[in-house]
């Protein structure tokens, strides 16, 4: 994949059965998202195709049922929709941010105690403010405006 390609909630979560079962059949694909999903099958089919279109999703067809895998990790797929959020947000409102994740996040003491040492060492080298990304007017810093 060379650039950047979002996925829907639909999308992501044909993805989400492809990451945990690599190498699945659209039926099991389709059995699996129809557990918790109202989608008809033909629905799942076009989602999948979407995908591969996208370049997500692979697809071995050298005999049928074809078989079908992600391309991108998923925690590839987050780095990249990560990086695409903070780039949408003025960079000094990246601590709102990530402190809103953290408030919506369910989280358990270990993913604390790791987000905790994550902000020690990150604290060691960060600088004491941190300059606006935005184009004038895009924002509230008002170091853009005339």
């Amino acid at each position: 994949m060379t650039e950047f390609q979002p996925m829907s909630p639909s999308e992501r979560q044909i993805m989400r059965v492809l990451w945990a079962n690599p190498n699945s059949t659209s039926g099991y694909i389709i059995e699996q998202l129809q557990r918790s999903f109202s989608w008809s099958d033909s629905t799942i089919k076009t989602l999948i195709i979407r995908l591969t279109k996208k370049g997500y999703i692979q697809i071995d067809d050298r005999k049928k049922p074809f078989h079908y895998s992600a391309t991108i990790s998923e925690k590839a797929q987050l780095d990249q929709e990560t990086d695409v959020l903070l780039d949408q947000v003025c960079h000094k409102q990246n601590g709102n941010l990530l402190h809103t994740l953290i408030d919506k996040a369910t989280l358990s003491q270990d993913d604390i105690q790791e987000l905790v040492n994550a902000l020690k060492e990150k604290a060691a080298s960060a600088p004491t403010t941190v300059a606006c990304n935005c184009l004038p007017g895009q924002c509230n810093c008002h170091h853009h405006h005339n």
